[in-house]
């Protein structure tokens, strides 16, 4: 679809499109069977019983709450790139490597040490981005799937194949998942001083299990193959265009430093502080305008009876879905030069305009945050 006005229709919490089969490649592939993620869950209802117990742990209050976690990574991150001074990095790579110890150091309270051991650890971004080229691809017609990795006959032949195992990873993940979940459930939790994203999920209520340990495996294996592959590309196209953009790279710096000045920092920056810098927020936007951390379709099905869709009446069972970088570009809500990166476009815009803007913006947390 490329008309933005059916963003609400297709995706809005009461919407009656439900997501397509290209989503049963993101379950969690365990010894029990295939587990639904929040991610992956096609049954509305079956969504919110699985999300319900953990939506207070996925809030901005609680992530606030986990900033010191943070802090710590990119204190580490400051550190590191201060000593490789003068010398050519893969800064893409660095960030990878500081999104996943920030992921696993809010969720497990166990920062693996990407950054101070300088590699992929255990080899897991490798074994995501290998299962995620797989997806994409078979995604579209997820029916092969049982033909291919699906099967298990063929998967484990294709784990004798190096650049064949890559794609057939989903399994190392869940099991890396597992790990964590194992190491943690040993630990000594009266020396954590702040209660991670396990802490805060609602296993119980009234003495009544409401999420059971293969629901606990679910989410663990969703921040892990979601949560750094995402913060990761985002924190890429951040840096990549202030690089390429001195002029707003120069904006941006300035309006640390007289905040700075003003001693209206703390350091690190915290999120409360970078928030009322309202040029760094616009380009953060920006950059996720211009490249969105998903760029596929987000598929779903039209409902029984049909729809019209952009004057087009299509059956029920049709799979539609919009690309994130569509309406990012569309020159009708983001003006001709909307192919530029030009952060002042966010500050110019009236509250119309800028709602219109924002219904636009799929990044992935504000896609999450409005159509679950």
């Amino acid at each position: 679809m490329r008309d933005a006005d059916f963003i609400p229709l297709v995706y809005s919490i009461t919407s009656r499109f439900y997501k397509s089969n290209f989503y049963t490649l993101f379950d969690v592939r365990s010894p029990k069977g295939q587990i639904p993620t929040v991610f992956s869950v096609r049954d509305q209802n079956a969504h919110k019983a699985l999300k319900r117990p953990v939506a207070s742990a996925y809030s901005m209050s609680t992530l606030v709450e986990l900033e010191p976690m943070t802090d710590d990574c990119i204190l580490i991150l400051q550190k590191k790139i201060d000593g490789l001074l003068g010398q050519d990095i893969d800064l893409g790579e660095w960030l990878q490597w500081y999104a996943f110890d920030v992921i696993t150091s809010i969720t497990f309270s166990n920062r693996l040490g990407f950054m101070e051991q300088e590699k992929d650890v255990s080899g897991i971004i490798n074994a995501i981005e290998g299962r995620l080229a797989y997806n994409s691809v078979i995604g579209e017609t997820p029916e092969l799937h049982n033909f291919l990795l699906g099967n298990s006959a063929i998967s484990a032949l294709a784990n004798m194949i190096p650049s064949l195992a890559r794609l057939n990873s989903a399994r190392y993940i869940v099991v890396f998942a597992a790990k964590q979940l194992e190491r943690y459930k040993t630990k000594d939790k009266s020396i954590d001083q702040l209660r991670d994203m396990l802490s805060r999920f609602r296993r119980s209520r009234d003495g009544e299990e409401i999420m059971s340990d293969k629901d606990l495996l679910s989410h663990a294996s969703s921040n892990i193959f979601a949560g750094s592959d995402t913060t990761a590309i985002s924190l890429r196209s951040m840096f990549y265009y202030l690089c390429k953009t001195p002029r707003c790279y120069k904006k941006v710096v300035e309006e640390i430093d007289d905040m700075d000045r003003k001693g209206l920092l703390s350091d690190p920056i915290s999120f409360a502080e970078a928030n009322r810098m309202a040029y760094l927020q616009a380009c953060m936007k920006e950059a996720m305008r211009m490249h969105p951390a998903v760029g596929q379709l987000l598929e779903r099905v039209v409902p029984d009876g049909g729809a019209t869709i952009s004057g087009v009446w299509l059956p029920e069972g049709t799979i539609v879905g919009v690309n994130p970088w569509v309406p990012g570009r569309d020159k009708s809500t983001y003006g001709e030069d909307a192919d530029e990166y030009r952060p002042e476009r966010w500050l110019e815009a009236d509250d119309q305009k800028l709602k219109l803007m924002e219904r636009n913006f799929l990044a992935v947390s504000y896609f999450l945050a409005r159509y679950p």
